[in-house]
């Protein structure tokens, strides 16, 4: 049974490294070949806030998660009001494909790859917390 239990920390830690290696990827993929403007908050809700910008001539808007509302985040998180000016990155081929320009975006994929890297270690040595130090 142990054998099994292995395993499944194994395939859990793979599809975790997988979805992690993913969200980064997209992320510098995206701010490779992205521009960057400035876009002004013009709405906010207890979840979201909406950016508008302006690229190649014309108008647009985004919706985008607020930042958790502890820490430093929180700080960030009550400075994201109607009218403030924030950074924007959007695709230049697709201007319309736009996203804040959080400087964390990269912060949740990086723990899910850490936190699944550990759980595979785990499932590939699970006596070693068992271990006494010198043994």
């Amino acid at each position: 049974m142990n054998g099994a239990k292995n395993i499944y920390l194994i395939v859990l830690s793979l599809a975790g490294l997988i979805y992690g290696a993913y969200i980064l990827w997209d992320f510098v993929a995206f701010a490779m070949n992205a521009e960057k403007t400035q876009g002004q908050i013009i709405a906010r809700d207890n979840l979201t806030f909406t950016i508008q910008y302006s690229a190649e001539g014309q108008s647009y808007r985004i919706t985008q998660d607020l930042p958790a509302a502890k820490g430093a985040s929180g700080l960030e998180r009550m400075s994201l009001v109607p009218g403030a000016e924030v950074a924007v990155l959007y695709d230049p081929a697709v201007p319309s494909k736009g996203r804040w320009d959080a400087n964390r975006n990269w912060l949740f994929p990086a723990l899910v790859i850490l936190v699944s890297t550990l759980v595979g270690l785990a499932g590939l040595f699970p006596d070693i917390a068992h271990r006494k130090i010198g043994e």
